[in-house]
């Protein structure tokens, strides 16, 4: 069974983030609450991580995984920034909110070439910023559930469907329950793929500002 750290305040101390950022950097799994249930990510620079997690998951290889960095400015490494994105970062980050941007010759290590974009997104909850800080490269995630399955919202539904494939979880109690909203930003209006907790009609609303 993966090791198990509870959260204190929903925050981590330092040296507890860099514990559980080396876990993910070394290409094992972690499990962390988010603000749309618990996910399941590790280092996105290894592809052997992403094809763990795939497999773990159950899911089709022919779905790319998103991408979380522990900011804004971390992010833009890693995607072709656009002035739309600009204005959304601004507005909805650290949130929900996954961004379609066109991926740098740095972001192609975190994805497949036959993906013209890359999602990804600054988390809102703190832990989880830190542990990505703490590990200094970008993490591939998806929902920590089998594909196909509801979202897990505990730190035990989530052992209960994962448990022997993880490595590691950030116990932080129950999560909220909800989806990423998705948005094409490559352009210079925003085309949103899938409505989640950020509605559309906020998406249109800060990019007309």
């Amino acid at each position: 069974m993966p090791e198990s750290l509870p959260l204190s305040n929903g925050t981590l101390s330092p040296d507890q983030a860099s514990r559980a950022g080396a876990v993910g950097k070394s290409c094992k799994l972690v499990a962390f609450p988010t603000e749309s249930s618990y996910a399941v990510g590790s280092t996105g620079l290894i592809k052997a991580a992403t094809r763990r997690l795939l497999q773990v998951k159950e899911r089709s290889t022919l779905k790319p995984l998103a991408v979380m960095t522990h900011s804004t400015e971390a992010a833009k490494q890693w995607v072709e920034w656009t002035p739309l994105a600009e204005v959304l970062a601004a507005k909805f980050w650290p949130g929900p909110l996954l961004l379609l941007l066109k991926p740098t010759p740095q972001g192609r290590l975190l994805t497949f070439p036959e993906y013209p974009t890359l999602a990804i997104r600054v988390p809102a909850h703190p832990a989880v910023r830190a542990m990505i800080e703490a590990s200094a490269v970008p993490w591939v995630y998806t929902s920590a559930n089998k594909s196909g399955r509801p979202a897990q919202l505990d730190a035990a539904s989530v052992l209960a469907e994962l448990g022997p494939g993880l490595d590691f979880i950030l116990d932080g109690g129950a999560a909220p329950q909800g989806s990423e909203t998705i948005v094409d930003a490559t352009g210079d209006r925003p085309r949103v793929t899938k409505a989640g907790l950020i509605p559309a009609e906020a998406i249109q609303e800060a990019a007309a500002a």
